[in-house]
């Protein structure tokens, strides 16, 4: 039994008072089946045998409300920025999800005059916190207003983002919808948070004459608002998230 492959839904023993049900097993008429693809691990203790299934791969992590993700712009409006999540906490993400940001969810200060044209541009890589999750396949996760890791800013774009959730109105469990489906509100409105490389567009680029040449290179922060290129030294605006001096010497660095 100890070492064992089994696949979902596999038998794996009879449910008595020898044998008990631990991680990713179920109980199903009185017995112990898988829950997933892997293999069996018996623990033994004063009660009995303790059953465990090993997955053969561990569970992808998901966007959750609170979660600090990067994202990539994939394009933006005068309302929302869309944008395409590729980490969750510095960890790879179980399948693709897609991100809004608000215009009012940009910044902490003046929401309502924000221009997303003006913070963000298709390409960007930003840093933004995980306010909730709508639509088909969300599933909704408490999240404590209050803690070390959450500003009082932070808190207040909370509460609207349950308001937002409640129109929505589509909110399903997450058995009978898939996680990918959902949307994840976002929010850069942090100082933390915000464009943290900026892709410049080369010379041949398409709307070169209406957005500008950056000489295809990474933007540099220059300020909280701005960017430079290093090539160029045009500057373009931004909402800039505080970057690590570390990150900041790769992107000023040129290939000798």
């Amino acid at each position: 039994m100890n070492g064992g492959f089994v696949l979902a839904g596999d038998l794996i023993a009879p449910k008595d008072d020898r044998h008990k049900c631990g991680s990713f097993t179920h109980i199903v008429a009185g017995e112990i089946r898988a829950n997933v693809m892997g293999h069996v691990k018996s623990t033994n203790s004063a009660g009995g045998v303790l059953l465990d299934v090993v997955p053969l791969k561990s569970p992808g992590i998901v966007p959750y409300a609170g979660a600090v993700v990067l994202a990539k712009v994939a394009s933006l409006s005068r309302r929302v920025v869309r944008c395409d999540i590729v980490t969750v906490d510095d960890k790879p993400l179980a399948g693709p999800f897609r991100g809004i940001i608000r215009r009012e969810d940009i910044r902490a200060t003046q929401r309502d005059q924000a221009e997303p044209a003006e913070c963000y541009r298709p390409g960007d890589l930003i840093r933004a916190r995980v306010i909730n999750l709508i639509g088909p396949g969300a599933v909704s996760t408490p999240v404590t207003l209050s803690g070390s890791n959450i500003s009082s800013q932070t808190a207040a774009t909370l509460l609207a983002a349950r308001a937002v959730s409640a129109s929505v109105g589509a909110t399903a469990d997450a058995s009978s919808g898939t996680l990918s489906n959902a949307v994840c509100l976002l929010s850069t409105a942090e100082p933390d948070l915000g464009v943290v490389l900026g892709l410049g567009r080369s010379p041949n680029a398409p709307l070169v004459d209406l957005l500008g040449s950056t000489s295809g290179c990474p933007l540099v922060p220059v300020a909280w608002t701005e960017m430079l290129c290093p090539h160029t030294l045009a500057r373009f605006p931004r909402k800039v998230a505080r970057v690590p001096d570390e990150l900041l010497n790769q992107l000023v660095q040129i290939d000798q």
